[in-house]
């Protein structure tokens, strides 16, 4: 190459190495994936060859002693992922198309006839060479962030020839088209090499705390092509004696990943919350008081779908344990004592509690509408595959019924037979056969007559409050801390939580500002556990603002049958009639999926169920001209149940969605 492409390439390295940026605060996100667009200046060195049969020009063409330059333009395209090995160093690659043509002149190999050769211009023939060279290219690349935002990148590359020709043009000569750049069936030099290095500067395009976050980076870079053709000469260097192109580059990269404040790709998370400010590197963490106040009581009333099934275990016809059953004497205030309301507990975590405990009352429920209602029977359809004691599990559940509830034995009717619906299938794996026998081996309430007997239980208890109303706590760095757990106090009230394991967490205040005060000063303090065995404490004082907004939500479940077609469009007239006349305008609207651990592909089950869930909301809220209302699905799959997963009741009770509706 010329001396002042050296320079170039000198100052493009300074300047790579040598520049700086102060870090910012921006979201941590390990991996992407995405698109990146910009073009080259190809600058080239031609080395000394054959280049062209011409009966004008004797000779190899390019001077062996003169560095030759071309100039040329060419497009840079293509797509990139990234991941995180340390915080600062990434591994990436890149998959491109990467143009390299250019134009090159041959002014210094064949004199003008009857000239005297100095160093005038003009004495020797100016011929032209067009150079049209393309290639597919995989470059790896490292990637070394200085701050969170601005990086260095280096890596190499090698070069699948697209296209590999040059046209000829020769000062007062015949133009010659399409000639081949590398040698004839050769493959070595249909692939190249190169090296690049540059700088970029991460722009986050989405909400610092949003799940989703799509970056845009714009990026500048030098890349060094080589062995772009073979030699002709035994002294030669096919490495870069022959063709080879330095491009400076500059383009921008489009890429999309997860932010790491969330635990994993299905989420809770409905609102894009805002990031802490960044920490000072001496202290712990930082922390946000509630965007929208906090509530003094969160309460939440929903309709609990009663599951019509007693489970047996195998082997024998007792009523499990894990059933609630009662006295006769105690069925007269078990209306009014069984906990099927829960304005007044303190837990807010209750619902998943309370919930399971009336479904372990099914047979209480059972008896006290059978008992109350007058004119009503039902069928007990009992089910034990591959075994003999249907027709026994069938007579204790009746038993229990008539002699406790005082049940007319005339009320109640038994078949048996085979489970309708049957949970399993011809693709259950062997691994699973024994969670599907014990879902199989029931009895069930059905024929219920009227159908008030299988109504839904209304059902009110505390709820953990959205995370709009919630403290968001950032640890500054995780590296040296193994767990962390935090305590908020202040005004005679304590409450802690934890232990955390990730560098944030939202952190619920309801109840802790008192329902007569419009704020209060607290201290909220974050205890870590180090990697090295021993603790850190620090404290922040916070200001919490009690909320305008009603605590009072609904909740909804849909409840699915195992391996049942289009479950949801089967719930759409209980949506429509039961859950879209109570959202307002300007409410929110949290959909969340759930499913068993029975099978595979549980979490991207429990997504498409939630968006077809909320694609049904969202067009009849449309049709309804309801607006302002903030709707937002995300899934669980199996790894955060709402009931267990190790009982059959838990499993078909997990096989949902939870509709939240949040005035």
């Amino acid at each position: 190459m010329h001396a002042c492409t050296r320079l170039i390439f000198r100052i493009a390295v300074l300047l790579l190495f040598s520049t700086g940026a102060v870090a910012q605060v921006s979201p941590t996100v390990s991996t992407r994936w995405g698109l990146h667009l910009g073009g080259n200046y190809n600058i080239a060195g031609v080395g000394f060859g054959n280049w062209a049969k011409d009966p004008n020009r004797s000779g190899p063409q390019f001077s062996e002693l003169v560095y030759n330059d071309g100039q040329g333009a060419g497009l840079y395209a293509g797509v990139n992922f990234q991941t995180a090995i340390t915080d600062n160093f990434h591994f990436g690659t890149r998959i491109s198309y990467d143009n390299r043509s250019l134009t090159a002149n041959d002014d210094k190999s064949f004199p003008k006839p009857g000239t005297i050769l100095t160093t005038t211009t003009g004495q020797y023939y100016n011929d032209e060479y067009k150079f049209h060279t393309d290639y597919l290219t995989l470059e790896p690349y490292f990637t070394y962030y200085i701050g969170s935002k601005f990086h260095i990148t280096a890596g190499v590359g090698v070069g699948l020839a697209l296209t590999n020709t040059f046209d000829y043009a020769p000062e007062g000569g015949i133009a010659q088209n399409g000639l081949e750049v590398a040698q004839t069936d050769s493959i070595k030099h249909k692939i190249t090499g190169s090296g690049f290095a540059g700088v970029g500067y991460d722009v986050f395009l989405s909400d610092p705390g949003s799940r989703n976050q799509w970056i845009l980076t714009p990026f500048v870079e030098t890349s060094y092509m080589v062995s772009q053709r073979g030699v002709d000469f035994t002294n030669q260097n096919a490495f870069d004696d022959a063709l080879s192109t330095m491009s400076i580059r500059a383009g921008v990269s489009l890429t999309f990943g997860l932010g790491e404040m969330f635990e994993t790709t299905a989420l809770p998370s409905t609102r894009e919350p805002v990031r802490a400010p960044e920490p000072a590197p001496t202290k712990l963490f930082s922390v946000v008081d509630p965007l929208d106040g906090v509530y003094s009581k969160r309460i939440e009333r929903a309709e609990f779908p009663l599951r019509p099934f007693v489970f047996f275990d195998k082997g024998t016809s007792e009523i499990p344990t894990r059933y609630n059953k009662i006295t006769r004497s105690q069925t007269r205030l078990f209306a009014t004592t069984s906990g099927l309301t829960a304005d007044d507990l303190a837990n807010t975590d209750v619902r998943p509690v309370i919930q399971r405990d009336i479904y372990y009352n099914i047979l209480n429920v059972m008896g006290y509408r059978l008992s109350s209602i007058p004119g009503s029977s039902v069928e007990l359809y009992a089910s034990d595959p591959g075994g003999r004691n249907a027709q026994a599990y069938a007579e204790t559940v009746k038993n229990y019924l008539v002699d406790t509830w005082g049940v007319s034995p005339n009320q109640i009717t038994i078949a048996t037979g085979d489970p309708e619906p049957r949970s399993g299938s011809a693709r259950t794996t062997a691994a699973d056969q024994a969670l599907i026998a014990d879902e199989n081996r029931r009895v069930q309430f059905r024929n219920m007559k009227p159908d008030q007997l299988g109504a839904r239980v209304p059902v009110s208890s505390i709820r953990t409050a959205e995370i709009d109303h919630e403290v968001y706590v950032d640890m500054a760095s995780m590296r040296d801390v193994e767990q962390w757990s935090a305590t908020i106090s202040g005004n005679g009230a304590s409450r802690s939580y934890g232990p955390f394991r990730g560098s944030s967490a939202y952190i619920d205040p309801t109840g802790l500002v008192s329902s007569d005060m419009r704020a209060q000063k607290f201290t909220l303090t974050v205890n870590a556990k180090l990697r090295n065995g021993s603790m850190r404490t620090e404290s922040e004082p916070i200001t919490l603002v009690r909320t305008d907004r009603e605590g009072l939500s609904s909740s909804h479940r849909l409840i699915f049958e195992y391996n049942e077609d289009d479950p949801v469009e089967r719930s759409r007239n209980f949506l429509v009639n039961n859950v879209i006349p109570q959202i307002k305008n300007n409410s929110k609207v949290y959909i969340y999926g759930h499913t068993d651990a029975v099978g595979k592909g549980n979490l991207e089950l429990a997504m498409k169920r939630a968006d077809q869930v909320m694609g049904i909301v969202k067009e009849q809220l449309d049709a309804r001209g309801i607006s302002g209302v903030r709707v937002s699905s995300s899934a669980f799959g199996e790894d955060e149940p709402s009931f267990g997963n190790d009982v059959p009741e838990g499993r078909m009770y997990n096989r949902s969605v939870v509709i939240d509706v949040v005035p």
